[in-house]
């Protein structure tokens, strides 16, 4: 048995072959391939044309790799001795080379693929920078404009205005604040998609909350003729712990939605108690509305970014509001789904998972000014410094601050005219665009802290920002900046920062 197998897996893989000095067959066993006798060996093959002449020293070992033979991969040995005719063995190894090539080029596609991958991710990566970077620019540069545009229809609102000329104020206003909502939109996703959003939890009055929204809405629902209710479990507690902003923007972007999408009926909010245990609460949200619905292969789009299960062009929008819920809603470890039928309406439920203070204490208001319009006392007057290029944004900050008749107001439009102002004037606060012509707002507010004798160490510096991204916050309290105000805002926004700081 031993024989046989040697026959059959050892023999046919190696051949001997003896030839004379002048390269003629002398003997062959023909395992691998025939060779008759006296035939001469280099018209069998070239590859011996190359041997032949080392053939003529005695006693040489002569070994070659890798010979392509016919159809087969050989190695090759050569052995000539003193008195005898040369020796060829001829081992047939075709096998093992095509295992190392598959091996070779496995090895060298995973090489390959990783590298590929490598360039894949670093392209991602420059891409999502890209991405960052652009939309902070943009939102930047396009709050400018849009500072604008709402602080002239405020002052506009002042001036004497007919019924028609005070609605049209009303309906620029309105699409105003529809642009900042998709730019605050797209802003959200962006922090959203690279970590960079958290939620704050706090102690607030829920209660409040809902009166809020269903004063907002109650009205938008008038202007379509639409119904607006809110129906809310009285168990659940006035005060209870979380993100007041964030629960209000999922609720505020449902409803938007409800009400773009129906065009008779009613929307309304449902608010009921899942369950309260210790001092923890389950909540559950739903806004139903009677609009157009949508169609069941579609409903799970409706949360994907920037899709539009609509494609109607009386239902204009981004895609952005829902997609944005979902992740809020997730961020807040809660859970989301929709229920619709075409032509019926729709229906978006929410549950939170939430916190409520066992014993709270409501926070007194102190001063009426608080909640009311903020005005300074004309007896106290305040020298500030405006760090602005933007003109639209010069002339607003200008108007707004004249307003009270408490501000003397300097003006720099860059770094360079700034460093120059405070060398020659004392401010009591310095209002600072976080991007100049020539420097950041970071690096600047670094220099003014620095100044000689250090006279603007506690000098409040309040950076005006169109963009909120990644760890600008951080960015802002290094360099020693007091608080942010974010493009755009409107003439109390600006006073009550004013007011926090100019005591």
């Amino acid at each position: 048995m031993l024989e046989t197998y040697k026959k059959q897996y050892l023999y046919p893989k190696v051949q001997f072959v003896v030839i004379t000095k002048n390269g003629k067959v002398a003997e062959s066993d023909d395992s691998l391939f025939p060779l008759r006798r006296g035939t001469d060996i280099t018209g069998f093959h070239p590859f011996f044309e190359s041997i032949l002449p080392l053939t003529d020293r005695a006693g040489e070992h002569l070994s070659y790799s890798c010979v392509h033979i016919k159809d087969r991969i050989c190695d090759v040995d050569c052995r000539t001795f003193k008195d005898k005719d040369p020796l060829i063995v001829i081992h047939d190894l075709t096998e093992h080379y095509q295992s190392l090539q598959t091996v070779a080029q496995k090895r060298n596609e995973t090489v390959i693929e990783t590298e590929v991958l490598t360039l894949q991710n670093t392209y991602l990566q420059e891409k999502e920078a890209f991405k960052r970077t652009f939309i902070a620019n943009f939102s930047h540069e396009i709050r400018n404009p849009l500072t604008g545009v709402f602080s002239f229809t405020e002052m506009l609102e002042k001036t004497q205005l007919s019924d028609e000329q005070y609605d049209l104020v009303e309906i620029i206003k309105s699409l105003c604040q529809d642009l900042n909502i998709m730019i605050n939109d797209i802003l959200d996703l962006s922090k959203i998609e690279v970590g960079k959003f958290f939620i704050n939890n706090e102690i607030f009055d829920f209660n409040a909350l809902l009166e809020s929204i269903n004063f907002i809405y109650s009205t938008k629902a008038r202007q379509k003729n639409l119904q607006f209710h809110i129906h809310r479990d009285e168990n659940i507690p006035q005060y209870i712990e979380g993100d007041r902003n964030r629960i209000k923007q999922v609720l505020a972007n449902i409803i938007e939605n409800a009400i773009k999408f129906t065009d008779k009926g009613q929307v309304a909010l449902y608010v009921r108690l899942n369950n309260k245990r210790a001092n923890k609460i389950n909540i559950q949200f739903e806004v139903t509305d009677t609009g157009i619905g949508i169609a069941k292969e579609d409903i799970d789009d409706i949360f994907t970014s920037f899709t539009q299960v609509h494609k109607d062009s009386k239902y204009p929008g981004t895609g952005l509001g829902l997609a944005i819920v979902k992740n809020l809603v997730n961020l807040m470890e809660g859970d989301i789904s929709a229920g619709s039928e075409p032509g019926k309406g729709t229906s978006i439920r929410f549950n939170l998972r939430l916190k409520f203070p066992l014993h709270h204490k409501p926070r007194q208001i102190k001063n009426q000014e608080e909640e009311g319009n903020i005005l300074f006392n004309n007896r106290n007057k305040y020298n500030v410094l405006l760090i602005e290029d933007n003109k639209i944004s010069q002339i607003i900050v200008l108007k707004i601050l004249a307003s009270q008749g408490s501000f003397f107001l300097d003006i720099a439009e860059n770094g360079s005219q700034a460093l120059d102002r405070i060398e020659e004037t004392r401010y009591d606060l310095i209002l600072m665009d976080i991007r100049l012509p020539d420097v950041t707002g970071y690096e600047l507010a670094t220099v003014i802290r620095n100044t000689p004798e250090k006279k603007y160490a506690g000098t409040p510096i309040i950076a005006l920002s169109g963009s909120m991204m990644g760890d600008g916050k951080k960015k802002y309290k290094k360099a020693g900046i007091s608080d942010i105000l974010q493009k755009p805002f409107k003439e109390q926004q600006l006073l009550k920062k004013l007011k926090k700081f100019l005591k």
